[in-house]
Order: C-alpha cells, then structure tokens, then sequence
C-alpha cells in the first residue's frame, strides 16, 4: 500500500515545478494547497510528504488541462544529475546492472509514487511498475514517468540513447499514440495486462563512464541514511490531508478515521487539539484546486457544477468566504 505521508526527496517536485513554470504556472499555484514551503525546496536536506507531491501534480494537471504526456515531458528531465546523491550512487556504478539494483534497493528516495521490479531472463530485462493503488487521475502519470525515466535515466546513465525492445502501459490508448511511438520508439501497447519496458539483457553489462566506487559508497551511506530517518508525520492534520489527497478529496471524517485505525470521536480530538478540523481541511484543499482551475480558464459555473454546488452564486459565496475574495479575483 503507497504510504502517502513518507517522507520523499524533492527532486522529483522540483523537476514538476520547473516543467510547470515553462508552461507559465505561477510557484504559488503550483504549491497550492500542499503545505510546502518553497524557500526549502532548494535545500538539498529538505524532504516532504509523498501526498504533497502528489498535490503539487494534480494542481498541474488541472492548469494544463490535458493529463497526456504529462509524465512522458518530465521523464525528459530526469537524469542522475537532477536526482541528488541518489542520482550520485547510480551514476558512479561501475555496470548498468549495478545502477538499476540500487535503484530496486532505494525505491523510496527515487521519483515513482507505485513499487516497480526488474526482472531478467536470458535474454531480455524489464521493469514492471505495479501502479493498481495509483490514485486513477494520477495513474497515466504515474505509468509514463516510471516508463519514460527508466530509457531517459538508463540512456544518461551510460550516455548514450538505448533502445526500448517493447512498451506496454495498462491505461487506454491516448489520443495523439504517435508521440508516445516518438518517445519510446516503438509502438506502445495499451490496454496491457501490466505497465513495463523491456530492453535486450545485453545493456545490463553497460559499463558507466563515471563510475567510482569512493564516490559510490559515500553516496550509498548517505542514501541509507536518508531511508532511516523516513518516519510518519507527527500531526493529525498532515495525516487526514494525505488520505484525502490520496483519495482525490472523496473522503469523509469517518473513512479517514477509519483509515487511521481510531475512532471519529478521537479524530475530531486530535484535530481539534491542532487547531483545526476535518471540514476545514478539506475545504483548504477545494478551494486550493479550485483557484488551479480557474487559473488554468475554467469558469466559474462549470467548477461550480464540478464541485456539487447548487449554483454559481453559492460557489461564488463560499469561495470568497474561504479565501476573502470572490473567484473572478483569482485568476
């Protein structure tokens, strides 16, 4: 089960907020919602929550409009170098095989939400990634990132472009199936039993041109390191926000209770004692996406429409409640 408040890396949030500001989304928008404070992205100490980063992507897919090639546009920038100390360990490898084992032992400090595997036979290597979990507005993301980072990091990693052998993806064929063949560079299978790419084994034995074992061993210390100190979040808040931005805000006081093996009573307590409440942090969130939506041209009436109100008026009130002013100030 994809533990939403882990504490992650923010590489793979800095690489969706610098894709997002290219597309002319303000950092404000981006973070929307998520509880992170930009001055410490940049520290490369800094770790947030998986659900955060998971919010930061829904607050992109919704300025953007279309979730397609979403992952595909950032697999273009994930290389060892955009990765930290972990990109470190897997650059400094002395074989490919070597790279792709670290990348199996630290699954955590790397960019999937879901679990992957590497499998290998005598001819072939595959990376499977077991997305059944994936939040469904999330999962073509989801699948297109793990897909297209695994060519874009393998092909950096040993610098230069490697071929995919096949592609399979368990989501519906998209509508433009011709960028994903340019992607790839071969003709993606959709509505496949399982999300995988299969390359020749032979890559396997790749040696790395940067490899170095002083290097590398430092940077696998610091990496377990960094999975030791992944723990839960302390607060009831960041808990109910990360089942909610789990379960695309679908959640009431008594699932989330549920999820957290207490009592609604208890919940109300705890959240209480922090100052806040269930429905308080659930409207934090509505309205943190629905500013997203309006930035990204939505209208009123139809976010209205989307978000169950009776009417664009009532929306309209209970925004500029929530907010202090009225959404057509928000765009």
């Amino acid at each position: 089960m994809i533990n939403w408040h882990k504490l992650r890396d923010t590489s793979g949030t800095l690489i969706l907020l610098s894709l997002a500001s290219e597309m002319g989304m303000s950092l404000d928008d981006c973070l929307a919602g998520t509880q992170i404070v930009s001055d410490e992205l940049e520290n490369p100490l800094s770790s947030i929550f998986v659900w955060q980063e998971l919010a930061v992507l829904r607050n992109i897919q919704a300025f953007r409009g279309n979730e397609e090639q979403l992952g595909l546009m950032v697999s273009r920038r994930c290389t060892a170098s955009g990765l930290g100390v972990f990109g470190q360990a897997l650059a400094t490898s002395e074989t490919l095989k070597q790279a792709w084992e670290l990348m199996e032992r630290f699954q955590l400090l790397g960019l999937g939400f879901s679990r992957f595997e590497f499998c290998a036979d005598d001819k072939q290597l595959s990376l499977t990634i077991h997305d059944f979990e994936m939040p469904s507005d999330c999962q073509r993301f989801c699948e297109e990132r793990g897909l297209g980072a695994c060519l874009c990091l393998f092909s950096d990693l040993v610098g230069h472009p490697l071929l995919a052998k096949s592609v399979s993806m368990r989501l519906p064929a998209p509508s433009d199936q011709n960028a994903y063949h340019d992607f790839f560079g071969v003709e993606v299978q959709f509505n496949a039993p399982e999300t995988s790419i299969v390359f020749d084994r032979a890559i396997e034995n790749s040696p790395l041109p940067n490899a170095n074992r002083k290097l590398q061993l430092a940077s696998i210390r610091y990496c377990n390191e960094a999975i030791e100190s992944q723990i839960f979040s302390t607060t009831f808040e960041s808990r109910v926000t990360a089942i909610l931005e789990a379960q695309n805000l679908s959640s009431n006081l008594e699932d989330a209770a549920q999820l957290l093996s207490i009592s609604s009573r208890q919940l109300r307590r705890h959240l209480a004692k922090e100052s806040t409440s269930f429905r308080e942090i659930l409207l934090n969130l509505k309205f943190a996406r629905a500013r997203a939506r309006l930035n990204s041209g939505v209208s009123v009436n139809k976010l209205a429409q989307e978000l169950g109100y009776a009417s664009q008026a009532s929306f309209s009130r209970a925004f500029k409640k929530h907010t202090g002013k009225p959404p057509s100030f928000s765009r």
